[in-house]
């Protein structure tokens, strides 16, 4: 079972949306995918709702902050979320940096990171990236192999302003993996409001076309197909 960790420490970059998008086009290529959705607002929790996803969805909400008894919970949580039986899992995390943050992390085997084109989107991957790394040291210390890999997704992304084309130059300063654009498109909020994605919405569009290749490009570094 492969753990794909979908992160970030601002709210509003868009996790929620690559999360539900990715585990879905997992699921269409003949996977078993479940999506954790780990964040107290339950956002894929509703997305779910109306039936017409082609995935697991379970609300797992993991709680802020890092004192002992939060560390304790953080670690049942991720002991419970081990013992799920899938090809893959998608956790959807709390926008925070925090324990909650670094729970998440911490399972993955690969951080997908989205990042808006604002300065504040920036600053706030930034931080993740930082975080993602701490973790990816401490399993090299630890002798567990190359760590987390770090994925990070220029999203909402738009050319026809500076900041939109200048985001995925700026995410490559940040010295980790940089995936395809994920631009901003109105087939993707149609989507959610019909409780849909958009293989199912608008298959073959250029929103449906954006996510297959990120499944693609994070595949490729999971060293799966």
């Amino acid at each position: 079972m492969r753990i794909i960790g979908v992160a970030g420490r601002k709210g509003g970059s868009g996790k929620t949306t690559i999360a539900v998008h990715l585990a879905a086009e997992l699921q269409a290529r003949g996977n078993k995918v479940i999506l954790i959705d780990a964040d107290q607002q339950g956002s894929a929790r509703h997305w779910a709702e109306p039936g017409q996803l082609p995935i697991t969805v379970e609300h797992r909400p993991l709680e802020q902050g890092r004192s002992a008894n939060q560390q304790g919970a953080i670690g049942a949580w991720s002991q419970g979320v081990r013992a799920l039986k899938a090809d893959y899992l998608v956790l959807d995390s709390p926008p925070h940096l925090d324990g909650a943050l670094a729970g998440i992390l911490g399972l993955a085997d690969v951080a997908v990171i989205p990042c808006g084109p604002s300065g504040m989107d920036l600053m706030a991957t930034a931080e993740t990236v930082e975080l993602a790394r701490e973790i990816r040291d401490a399993r090299k210390g630890r002798g567990k192999g190359p760590g987390l890999k770090i994925i990070l997704v220029p999203n909402r992304a738009d050319t026809r302003t500076s900041t939109g084309k200048e985001l995925p130059a700026a995410l490559k300063d940040l010295g980790e993996l940089v995936a395809p654009e994920i631009h901003s498109r109105v087939a993707f909020v149609d989507a959610f409001n019909t409780g849909q994605w958009v293989g199912a919405f608008a298959p073959d569009s250029p929103a449906h076309l954006e996510m297959k290749h990120l499944a693609d490009f994070v595949l490729k570094h999971l060293g799966s197909k």
